[in-house]
């Protein structure tokens, strides 16, 4: 007998703003989304988090965010840095912040964790989060034997470019 399998269909960006907030709420209202990851920095986290304690068949995850980066003339660049993530403490610290401030808003622990941009694929983020997921006993993209994750619908390359098709209804298909 073969072990049952779900689809998540999580939405990343929770709280970023009023506009995320209101595509996600649209789209876990219609069935589509079952899954949100909240950032907590921005003003719009309290009303999301708001929603997600007044609707619990949202499983809603930690987003940690770090900061964000744009690609121009073939570099990275920060378009803003939270702190440096080579530096272990300061990462451990906002790790420890951005936890108890998730706690703070929705009453509870996250259901998984990912960050904002994959900035947890790289070291020593990747060590932190790991670390906070088995605490809390919660998949960590990417690094959790029991969720795969697939994220071949994203709407930019690697490069920062947009691509439309890569969201579109026939590609979803």
């Amino acid at each position: 007998m073969s072990a049952k399998r779900h689809l998540i269909v999580n939405a990343d960006d929770f709280g970023l703003s009023a506009g995320v907030n209101r595509g996600i709420i649209e789209a876990h209202e219609a069935g589509i989304v079952t899954s949100a990851s909240l950032m907590v920095r921005w003003p719009a986290a309290v009303e999301a988090a708001a929603y997600a304690r007044e609707y619990p068949s949202l499983s809603l995850g930690l987003h940690f965010d770090l900061g964000e980066w744009a690609y121009d003339d073939g570099v990275w660049t920060p378009v803003y840095e939270v702190l440096s993530t080579d530096d272990i403490g300061a990462v451990e610290e906002e790790a420890a912040r951005q936890l108890a401030t998730f706690r703070g808003l929705v009453g509870r622990g996250p259901t998984h964790i990912d960050s904002h941009q994959h900035v947890h694929r790289r070291e020593p983020v990747r060590s932190v989060l790991a670390e906070v997921a088995r605490q809390l006993s919660v998949p960590l993209r990417h690094y959790s034997r029991s969720v795969r994750y697939c994220g071949d619908f994203y709407g930019q390359t690697e490069t920062g470019l947009l691509l439309r098709d890569g969201i579109s209804v026939d590609r979803l298909i």
